[in-house]
């Protein structure tokens, strides 16, 4: 079947196309078709709404190469078998597309909205979602390597699981046949971090990023201390720094101890508001496993002070009104503190670093 008549047949609507490929099944290709109508003053294109409509339309079984096709609507479209090779469909509406066995590549979907759509054995290799609206119903036994996820909205309910992070061509399906287990994660957001986290080579540079940006904030939650500590985390985010706040449900496998912990581990260094009842504890475990230095605020409860004999401290005294200002003025303290540690941990490990180095390049 020529291209010319499936576009015919295309712009004629999802009754008349629905019918015709019910008559005319096989695979059918598109080569860098223009499914864009948006005209201004005179006839010429412009930038707007894409009156092109192919909502309700079954397109299982065709391969689209370098469309251009940006705002197109494709709501409840049915993908079953097709194939997207590159091409433009950023804001195009998803919205409740079904999409099984489906193959991408290096496809744009820049601010596409995929509300209550579903990927079932897909492979969606270097697709472009930056700020795309991702909130699937379903996205399962699919490949989601080298995606761009920048801004992607997703949902908590989003069922999702068996999500391939390794570099390959083939469908998941494809894969297990083969006798294949790929590594697999079950939270797109967290795809590209995990696989950062199996590469070895890799570990030791993201260790480095967290620890030189990363900044844990402490305190109380109640009466406007959650509020304040945000307050503070968006001021250090202004600065340059990856604040964390514990405000998320515990992870399953590690207490609220442990995971306090955890997080101070991968911090710069640690600021605290002192007002928090938890504060005592948690800095006694943190401090007992890991000297990060303290920028610490609030009043002071009776032990604090001896806090210096186990870590670099600097303490501020300033209202809320005077808060940010004073946790400015002491910032290059506290890199100090954390300068010299580096410069210790240096000193302390360096002949092991060497010899480790020297044994990794012998033949």
């Amino acid at each position: 079947m020529s291209e010319a008549v499936a576009t015919t047949m295309l712009m004629q609507g999802a009754a008349s196309w629905n019918t015709w490929r019910q008559q005319h099944p096989g695979r059918l290709s598109f080569s860098a078709p223009s499914w864009y109508d948006c005209p201004g003053p005179g006839g010429l294109q412009i930038k707007g709404r894409n009156r092109v409509d192919f909502s309700g339309m079954d397109l299982s079984g065709v391969s689209i190469y370098n469309a251009f096709a940006e705002g197109l609507q494709l709501r409840n479209t049915r993908f079953v078998g097709a194939h997207f090779e590159e091409g433009d469909f950023s804001r195009a509406d998803f919205s409740g597309a079904e999409f099984r066995d489906t193959r991408f590549n290096k496809t744009i979907f820049t601010g596409a909205c995929f509300e209550g759509a579903s990927f079932v054995n897909c492979n969606l290799n270097r697709v472009n979602l930056v700020g795309a609206n991702f909130r699937v119903e379903r996205i399962v036994e699919t490949v989601v390597y080298g995606i761009a996820a920048w801004d992607m909205e997703v949902a908590e309910q989003t069922e999702q699981s068996r999500l391939v992070i390794e570099k390959t061509y083939e469908l998941y399906t494809e894969l297990i046949a083969g006798g294949t287990i790929p590594l697999m994660v079950d939270d797109i957001e967290l795809a590209q971090f995990v696989y950062y986290l199996s590469n070895h080579r890799k570990m030791r540079d993201t260790l480095n990023i967290l620890n030189d940006r990363g900044v844990l904030l402490l305190g109380r939650f109640q009466n406007g201390g959650l509020e304040r500590l945000y307050l503070v985390r968006d001021w250090f985010q202004k600065q340059g720094y990856m604040a964390m706040i514990f405000d998320f449900a515990r992870p399953d496998n590690l207490s609220l101890t442990e995971t306090v912990v955890t997080m101070a581990g991968l911090s710069k260094f640690v600021v605290v508001d002192l007002s928090g009842g938890s504060v005592p504890a948690e800095l006694q475990s943190i401090l007992a496993q890991i000297k990060k230095p303290l920028l610490a605020f609030g009043d002071p409860y009776a032990m604090f002070p001896d806090l210096e004999d186990q870590t670099g401290v600097i303490a501020i005294e300033a209202d809320d009104a005077q808060l940010l200002t004073a946790l400015g003025a002491q910032l290059p303290a506290v890199e100090r503190l954390h300068a010299e540690r580096i410069a210790r941990l240096a000193r302390r490990y360096g002949s092991a670093d060497a010899n480790r180095d020297t044994t990794r390049s012998r033949p």
